[in-house]
């Protein structure tokens, strides 16, 4: 089991930044959609950046947390992305077809 953390972070430019280190997957989603649902709501940010540079594994509920916390922001009117993406991660976002829509 690997330590799940999510940092915030501000660009002066309104963005908001999450940094999610660790895995992604049955034991950790519920934690990142709460965590970008409460920085949406909050903070009314127009771009949220989800920093996935230290995601070290991603599963498929991982997958649809992601797609999940997309459209919640998007409701909400902010963009939501994906930055930082191993080639394990692309390559899930890929073969799941939303690579396109997160990044």
């Amino acid at each position: 089991m690997s330590n799940f953390t999510i940092s915030t972070s501000f660009a002066a430019d309104g963005t908001t930044l999450l940094h999610v280190r660790g895995e992604i997957d049955v034991s950790t989603s519920a934690e990142l959609l709460s965590a970008v649902v409460n920085e949406v709501t909050r903070r009314r940010p127009p771009k949220l950046v989800v920093d996935m540079l230290h995601v070290t594994f991603l599963d498929s509920t991982g997958l649809t947390t992601l797609l999940s916390a997309h459209r919640a922001a998007q409701q909400l009117g902010t963009t939501l992305v994906v930055r930082e993406l191993s080639a394990f991660v692309q390559q899930q976002l890929r073969v799941a077809g939303i690579y396109d829509i997160l990044t």
